[in-house]
């Protein structure tokens, strides 16, 4: 028997985007998905798309919000999925088969959180960024939208609204905290438009916001920080080769 996966949208007029969005929700070739939209009250035309599909979608709604976190927090308290994963207007499933392959891997039933790769796409450029190529990972694994977390874990720590662009790094700080398993499967799942994410339109201050919640505990501070170092050093020294 397959476990029900939520699949949460947040957006506010969105329609330029909402809409590969959510049709890379609706194909996906794994059928036991409630699909859930929760819009900031869209002037521009974003409602109207989501009603041509309002058939397909298990809820949504459209009112105002405090922002991107409490939204995401909206979607976790209607969510009755086992499994949560946030993909917001924008951003997309790599294919129409990537959550079916995800959960083949029966090495996840006890895991907390499981995730994947992710296609950074930022104006022109493309990248894939794998598990350990930033530091941070040691802390938020990749974007949330690679991300599936067991529903009761988010239904118990939600989104502190404290932190205005770094809600989601403070949530999976004190899922480390916890000692809840991680999952790591080789596969890139979602394609993540940069140039539209709130932490890259607001580095220096997610910077800040990182360096607050990773100061409550000593130990992940100092790691995160040695590791900044080595991957610093890795570059240096990668540069210094190539001018030889």
């Amino acid at each position: 028997m397959k476990l029900l996966i939520s699949v949460v949208t947040v957006c506010y007029n969105a329609a330029d985007t909402i809409e590969k969005t959510m049709l890379s929700v609706l194909n996906q070739t794994y059928h036991d998905i409630e699909y859930i939209i929760i819009d900031g009250g869209s002037t521009d035309g974003t409602v109207e798309i989501i009603r041509k599909y309002a058939d397909r979608i298990a809820y949504w709604v459209s009112e105002p919000d405090k922002g991107i976190y409490d939204a995401m927090n909206k979607g976790i308290k209607v969510a009755t999925g086992e499994w949560i994963n946030f993909m917001n207007a924008g951003d997309e499933f790599v294919d129409e088969g990537v959550i079916e392959k995800l959960f083949q891997n029966r090495t996840i039933d006890t895991v907390g959180v499981v995730f994947g790769d992710t296609l950074f796409i930022h104006k022109s450029k493309q990248k894939i960024v794998k598990f350990g190529d930033d530091p941070h990972h040691k802390i938020m694994p990749s974007c949330h939208q690679s991300i599936f977390c067991r529903r009761i874990l988010l239904a118990r720590i939600l989104f502190d609204l404290r932190y205005k662009i770094a809600a989601d790094y403070n949530l999976f700080f004190q899922l480390r905290q916890m000692d809840i398993e991680f999952q790591y499967v080789q596969l890139v799942v979602a394609v993540y438009d940069a140039a539209n994410g709130i932490s890259s339109r607001n580095e220096w201050s997610t910077q800040k916001e990182m360096l607050k919640i990773e100061s409550r505990s000593l130990v992940y501070f100092i790691r995160v920080c040695l590791l900044g170092l080595k991957l610093f050093v890795k570059k240096v020294l990668i540069i210094l080769n190539m001018k030889k």
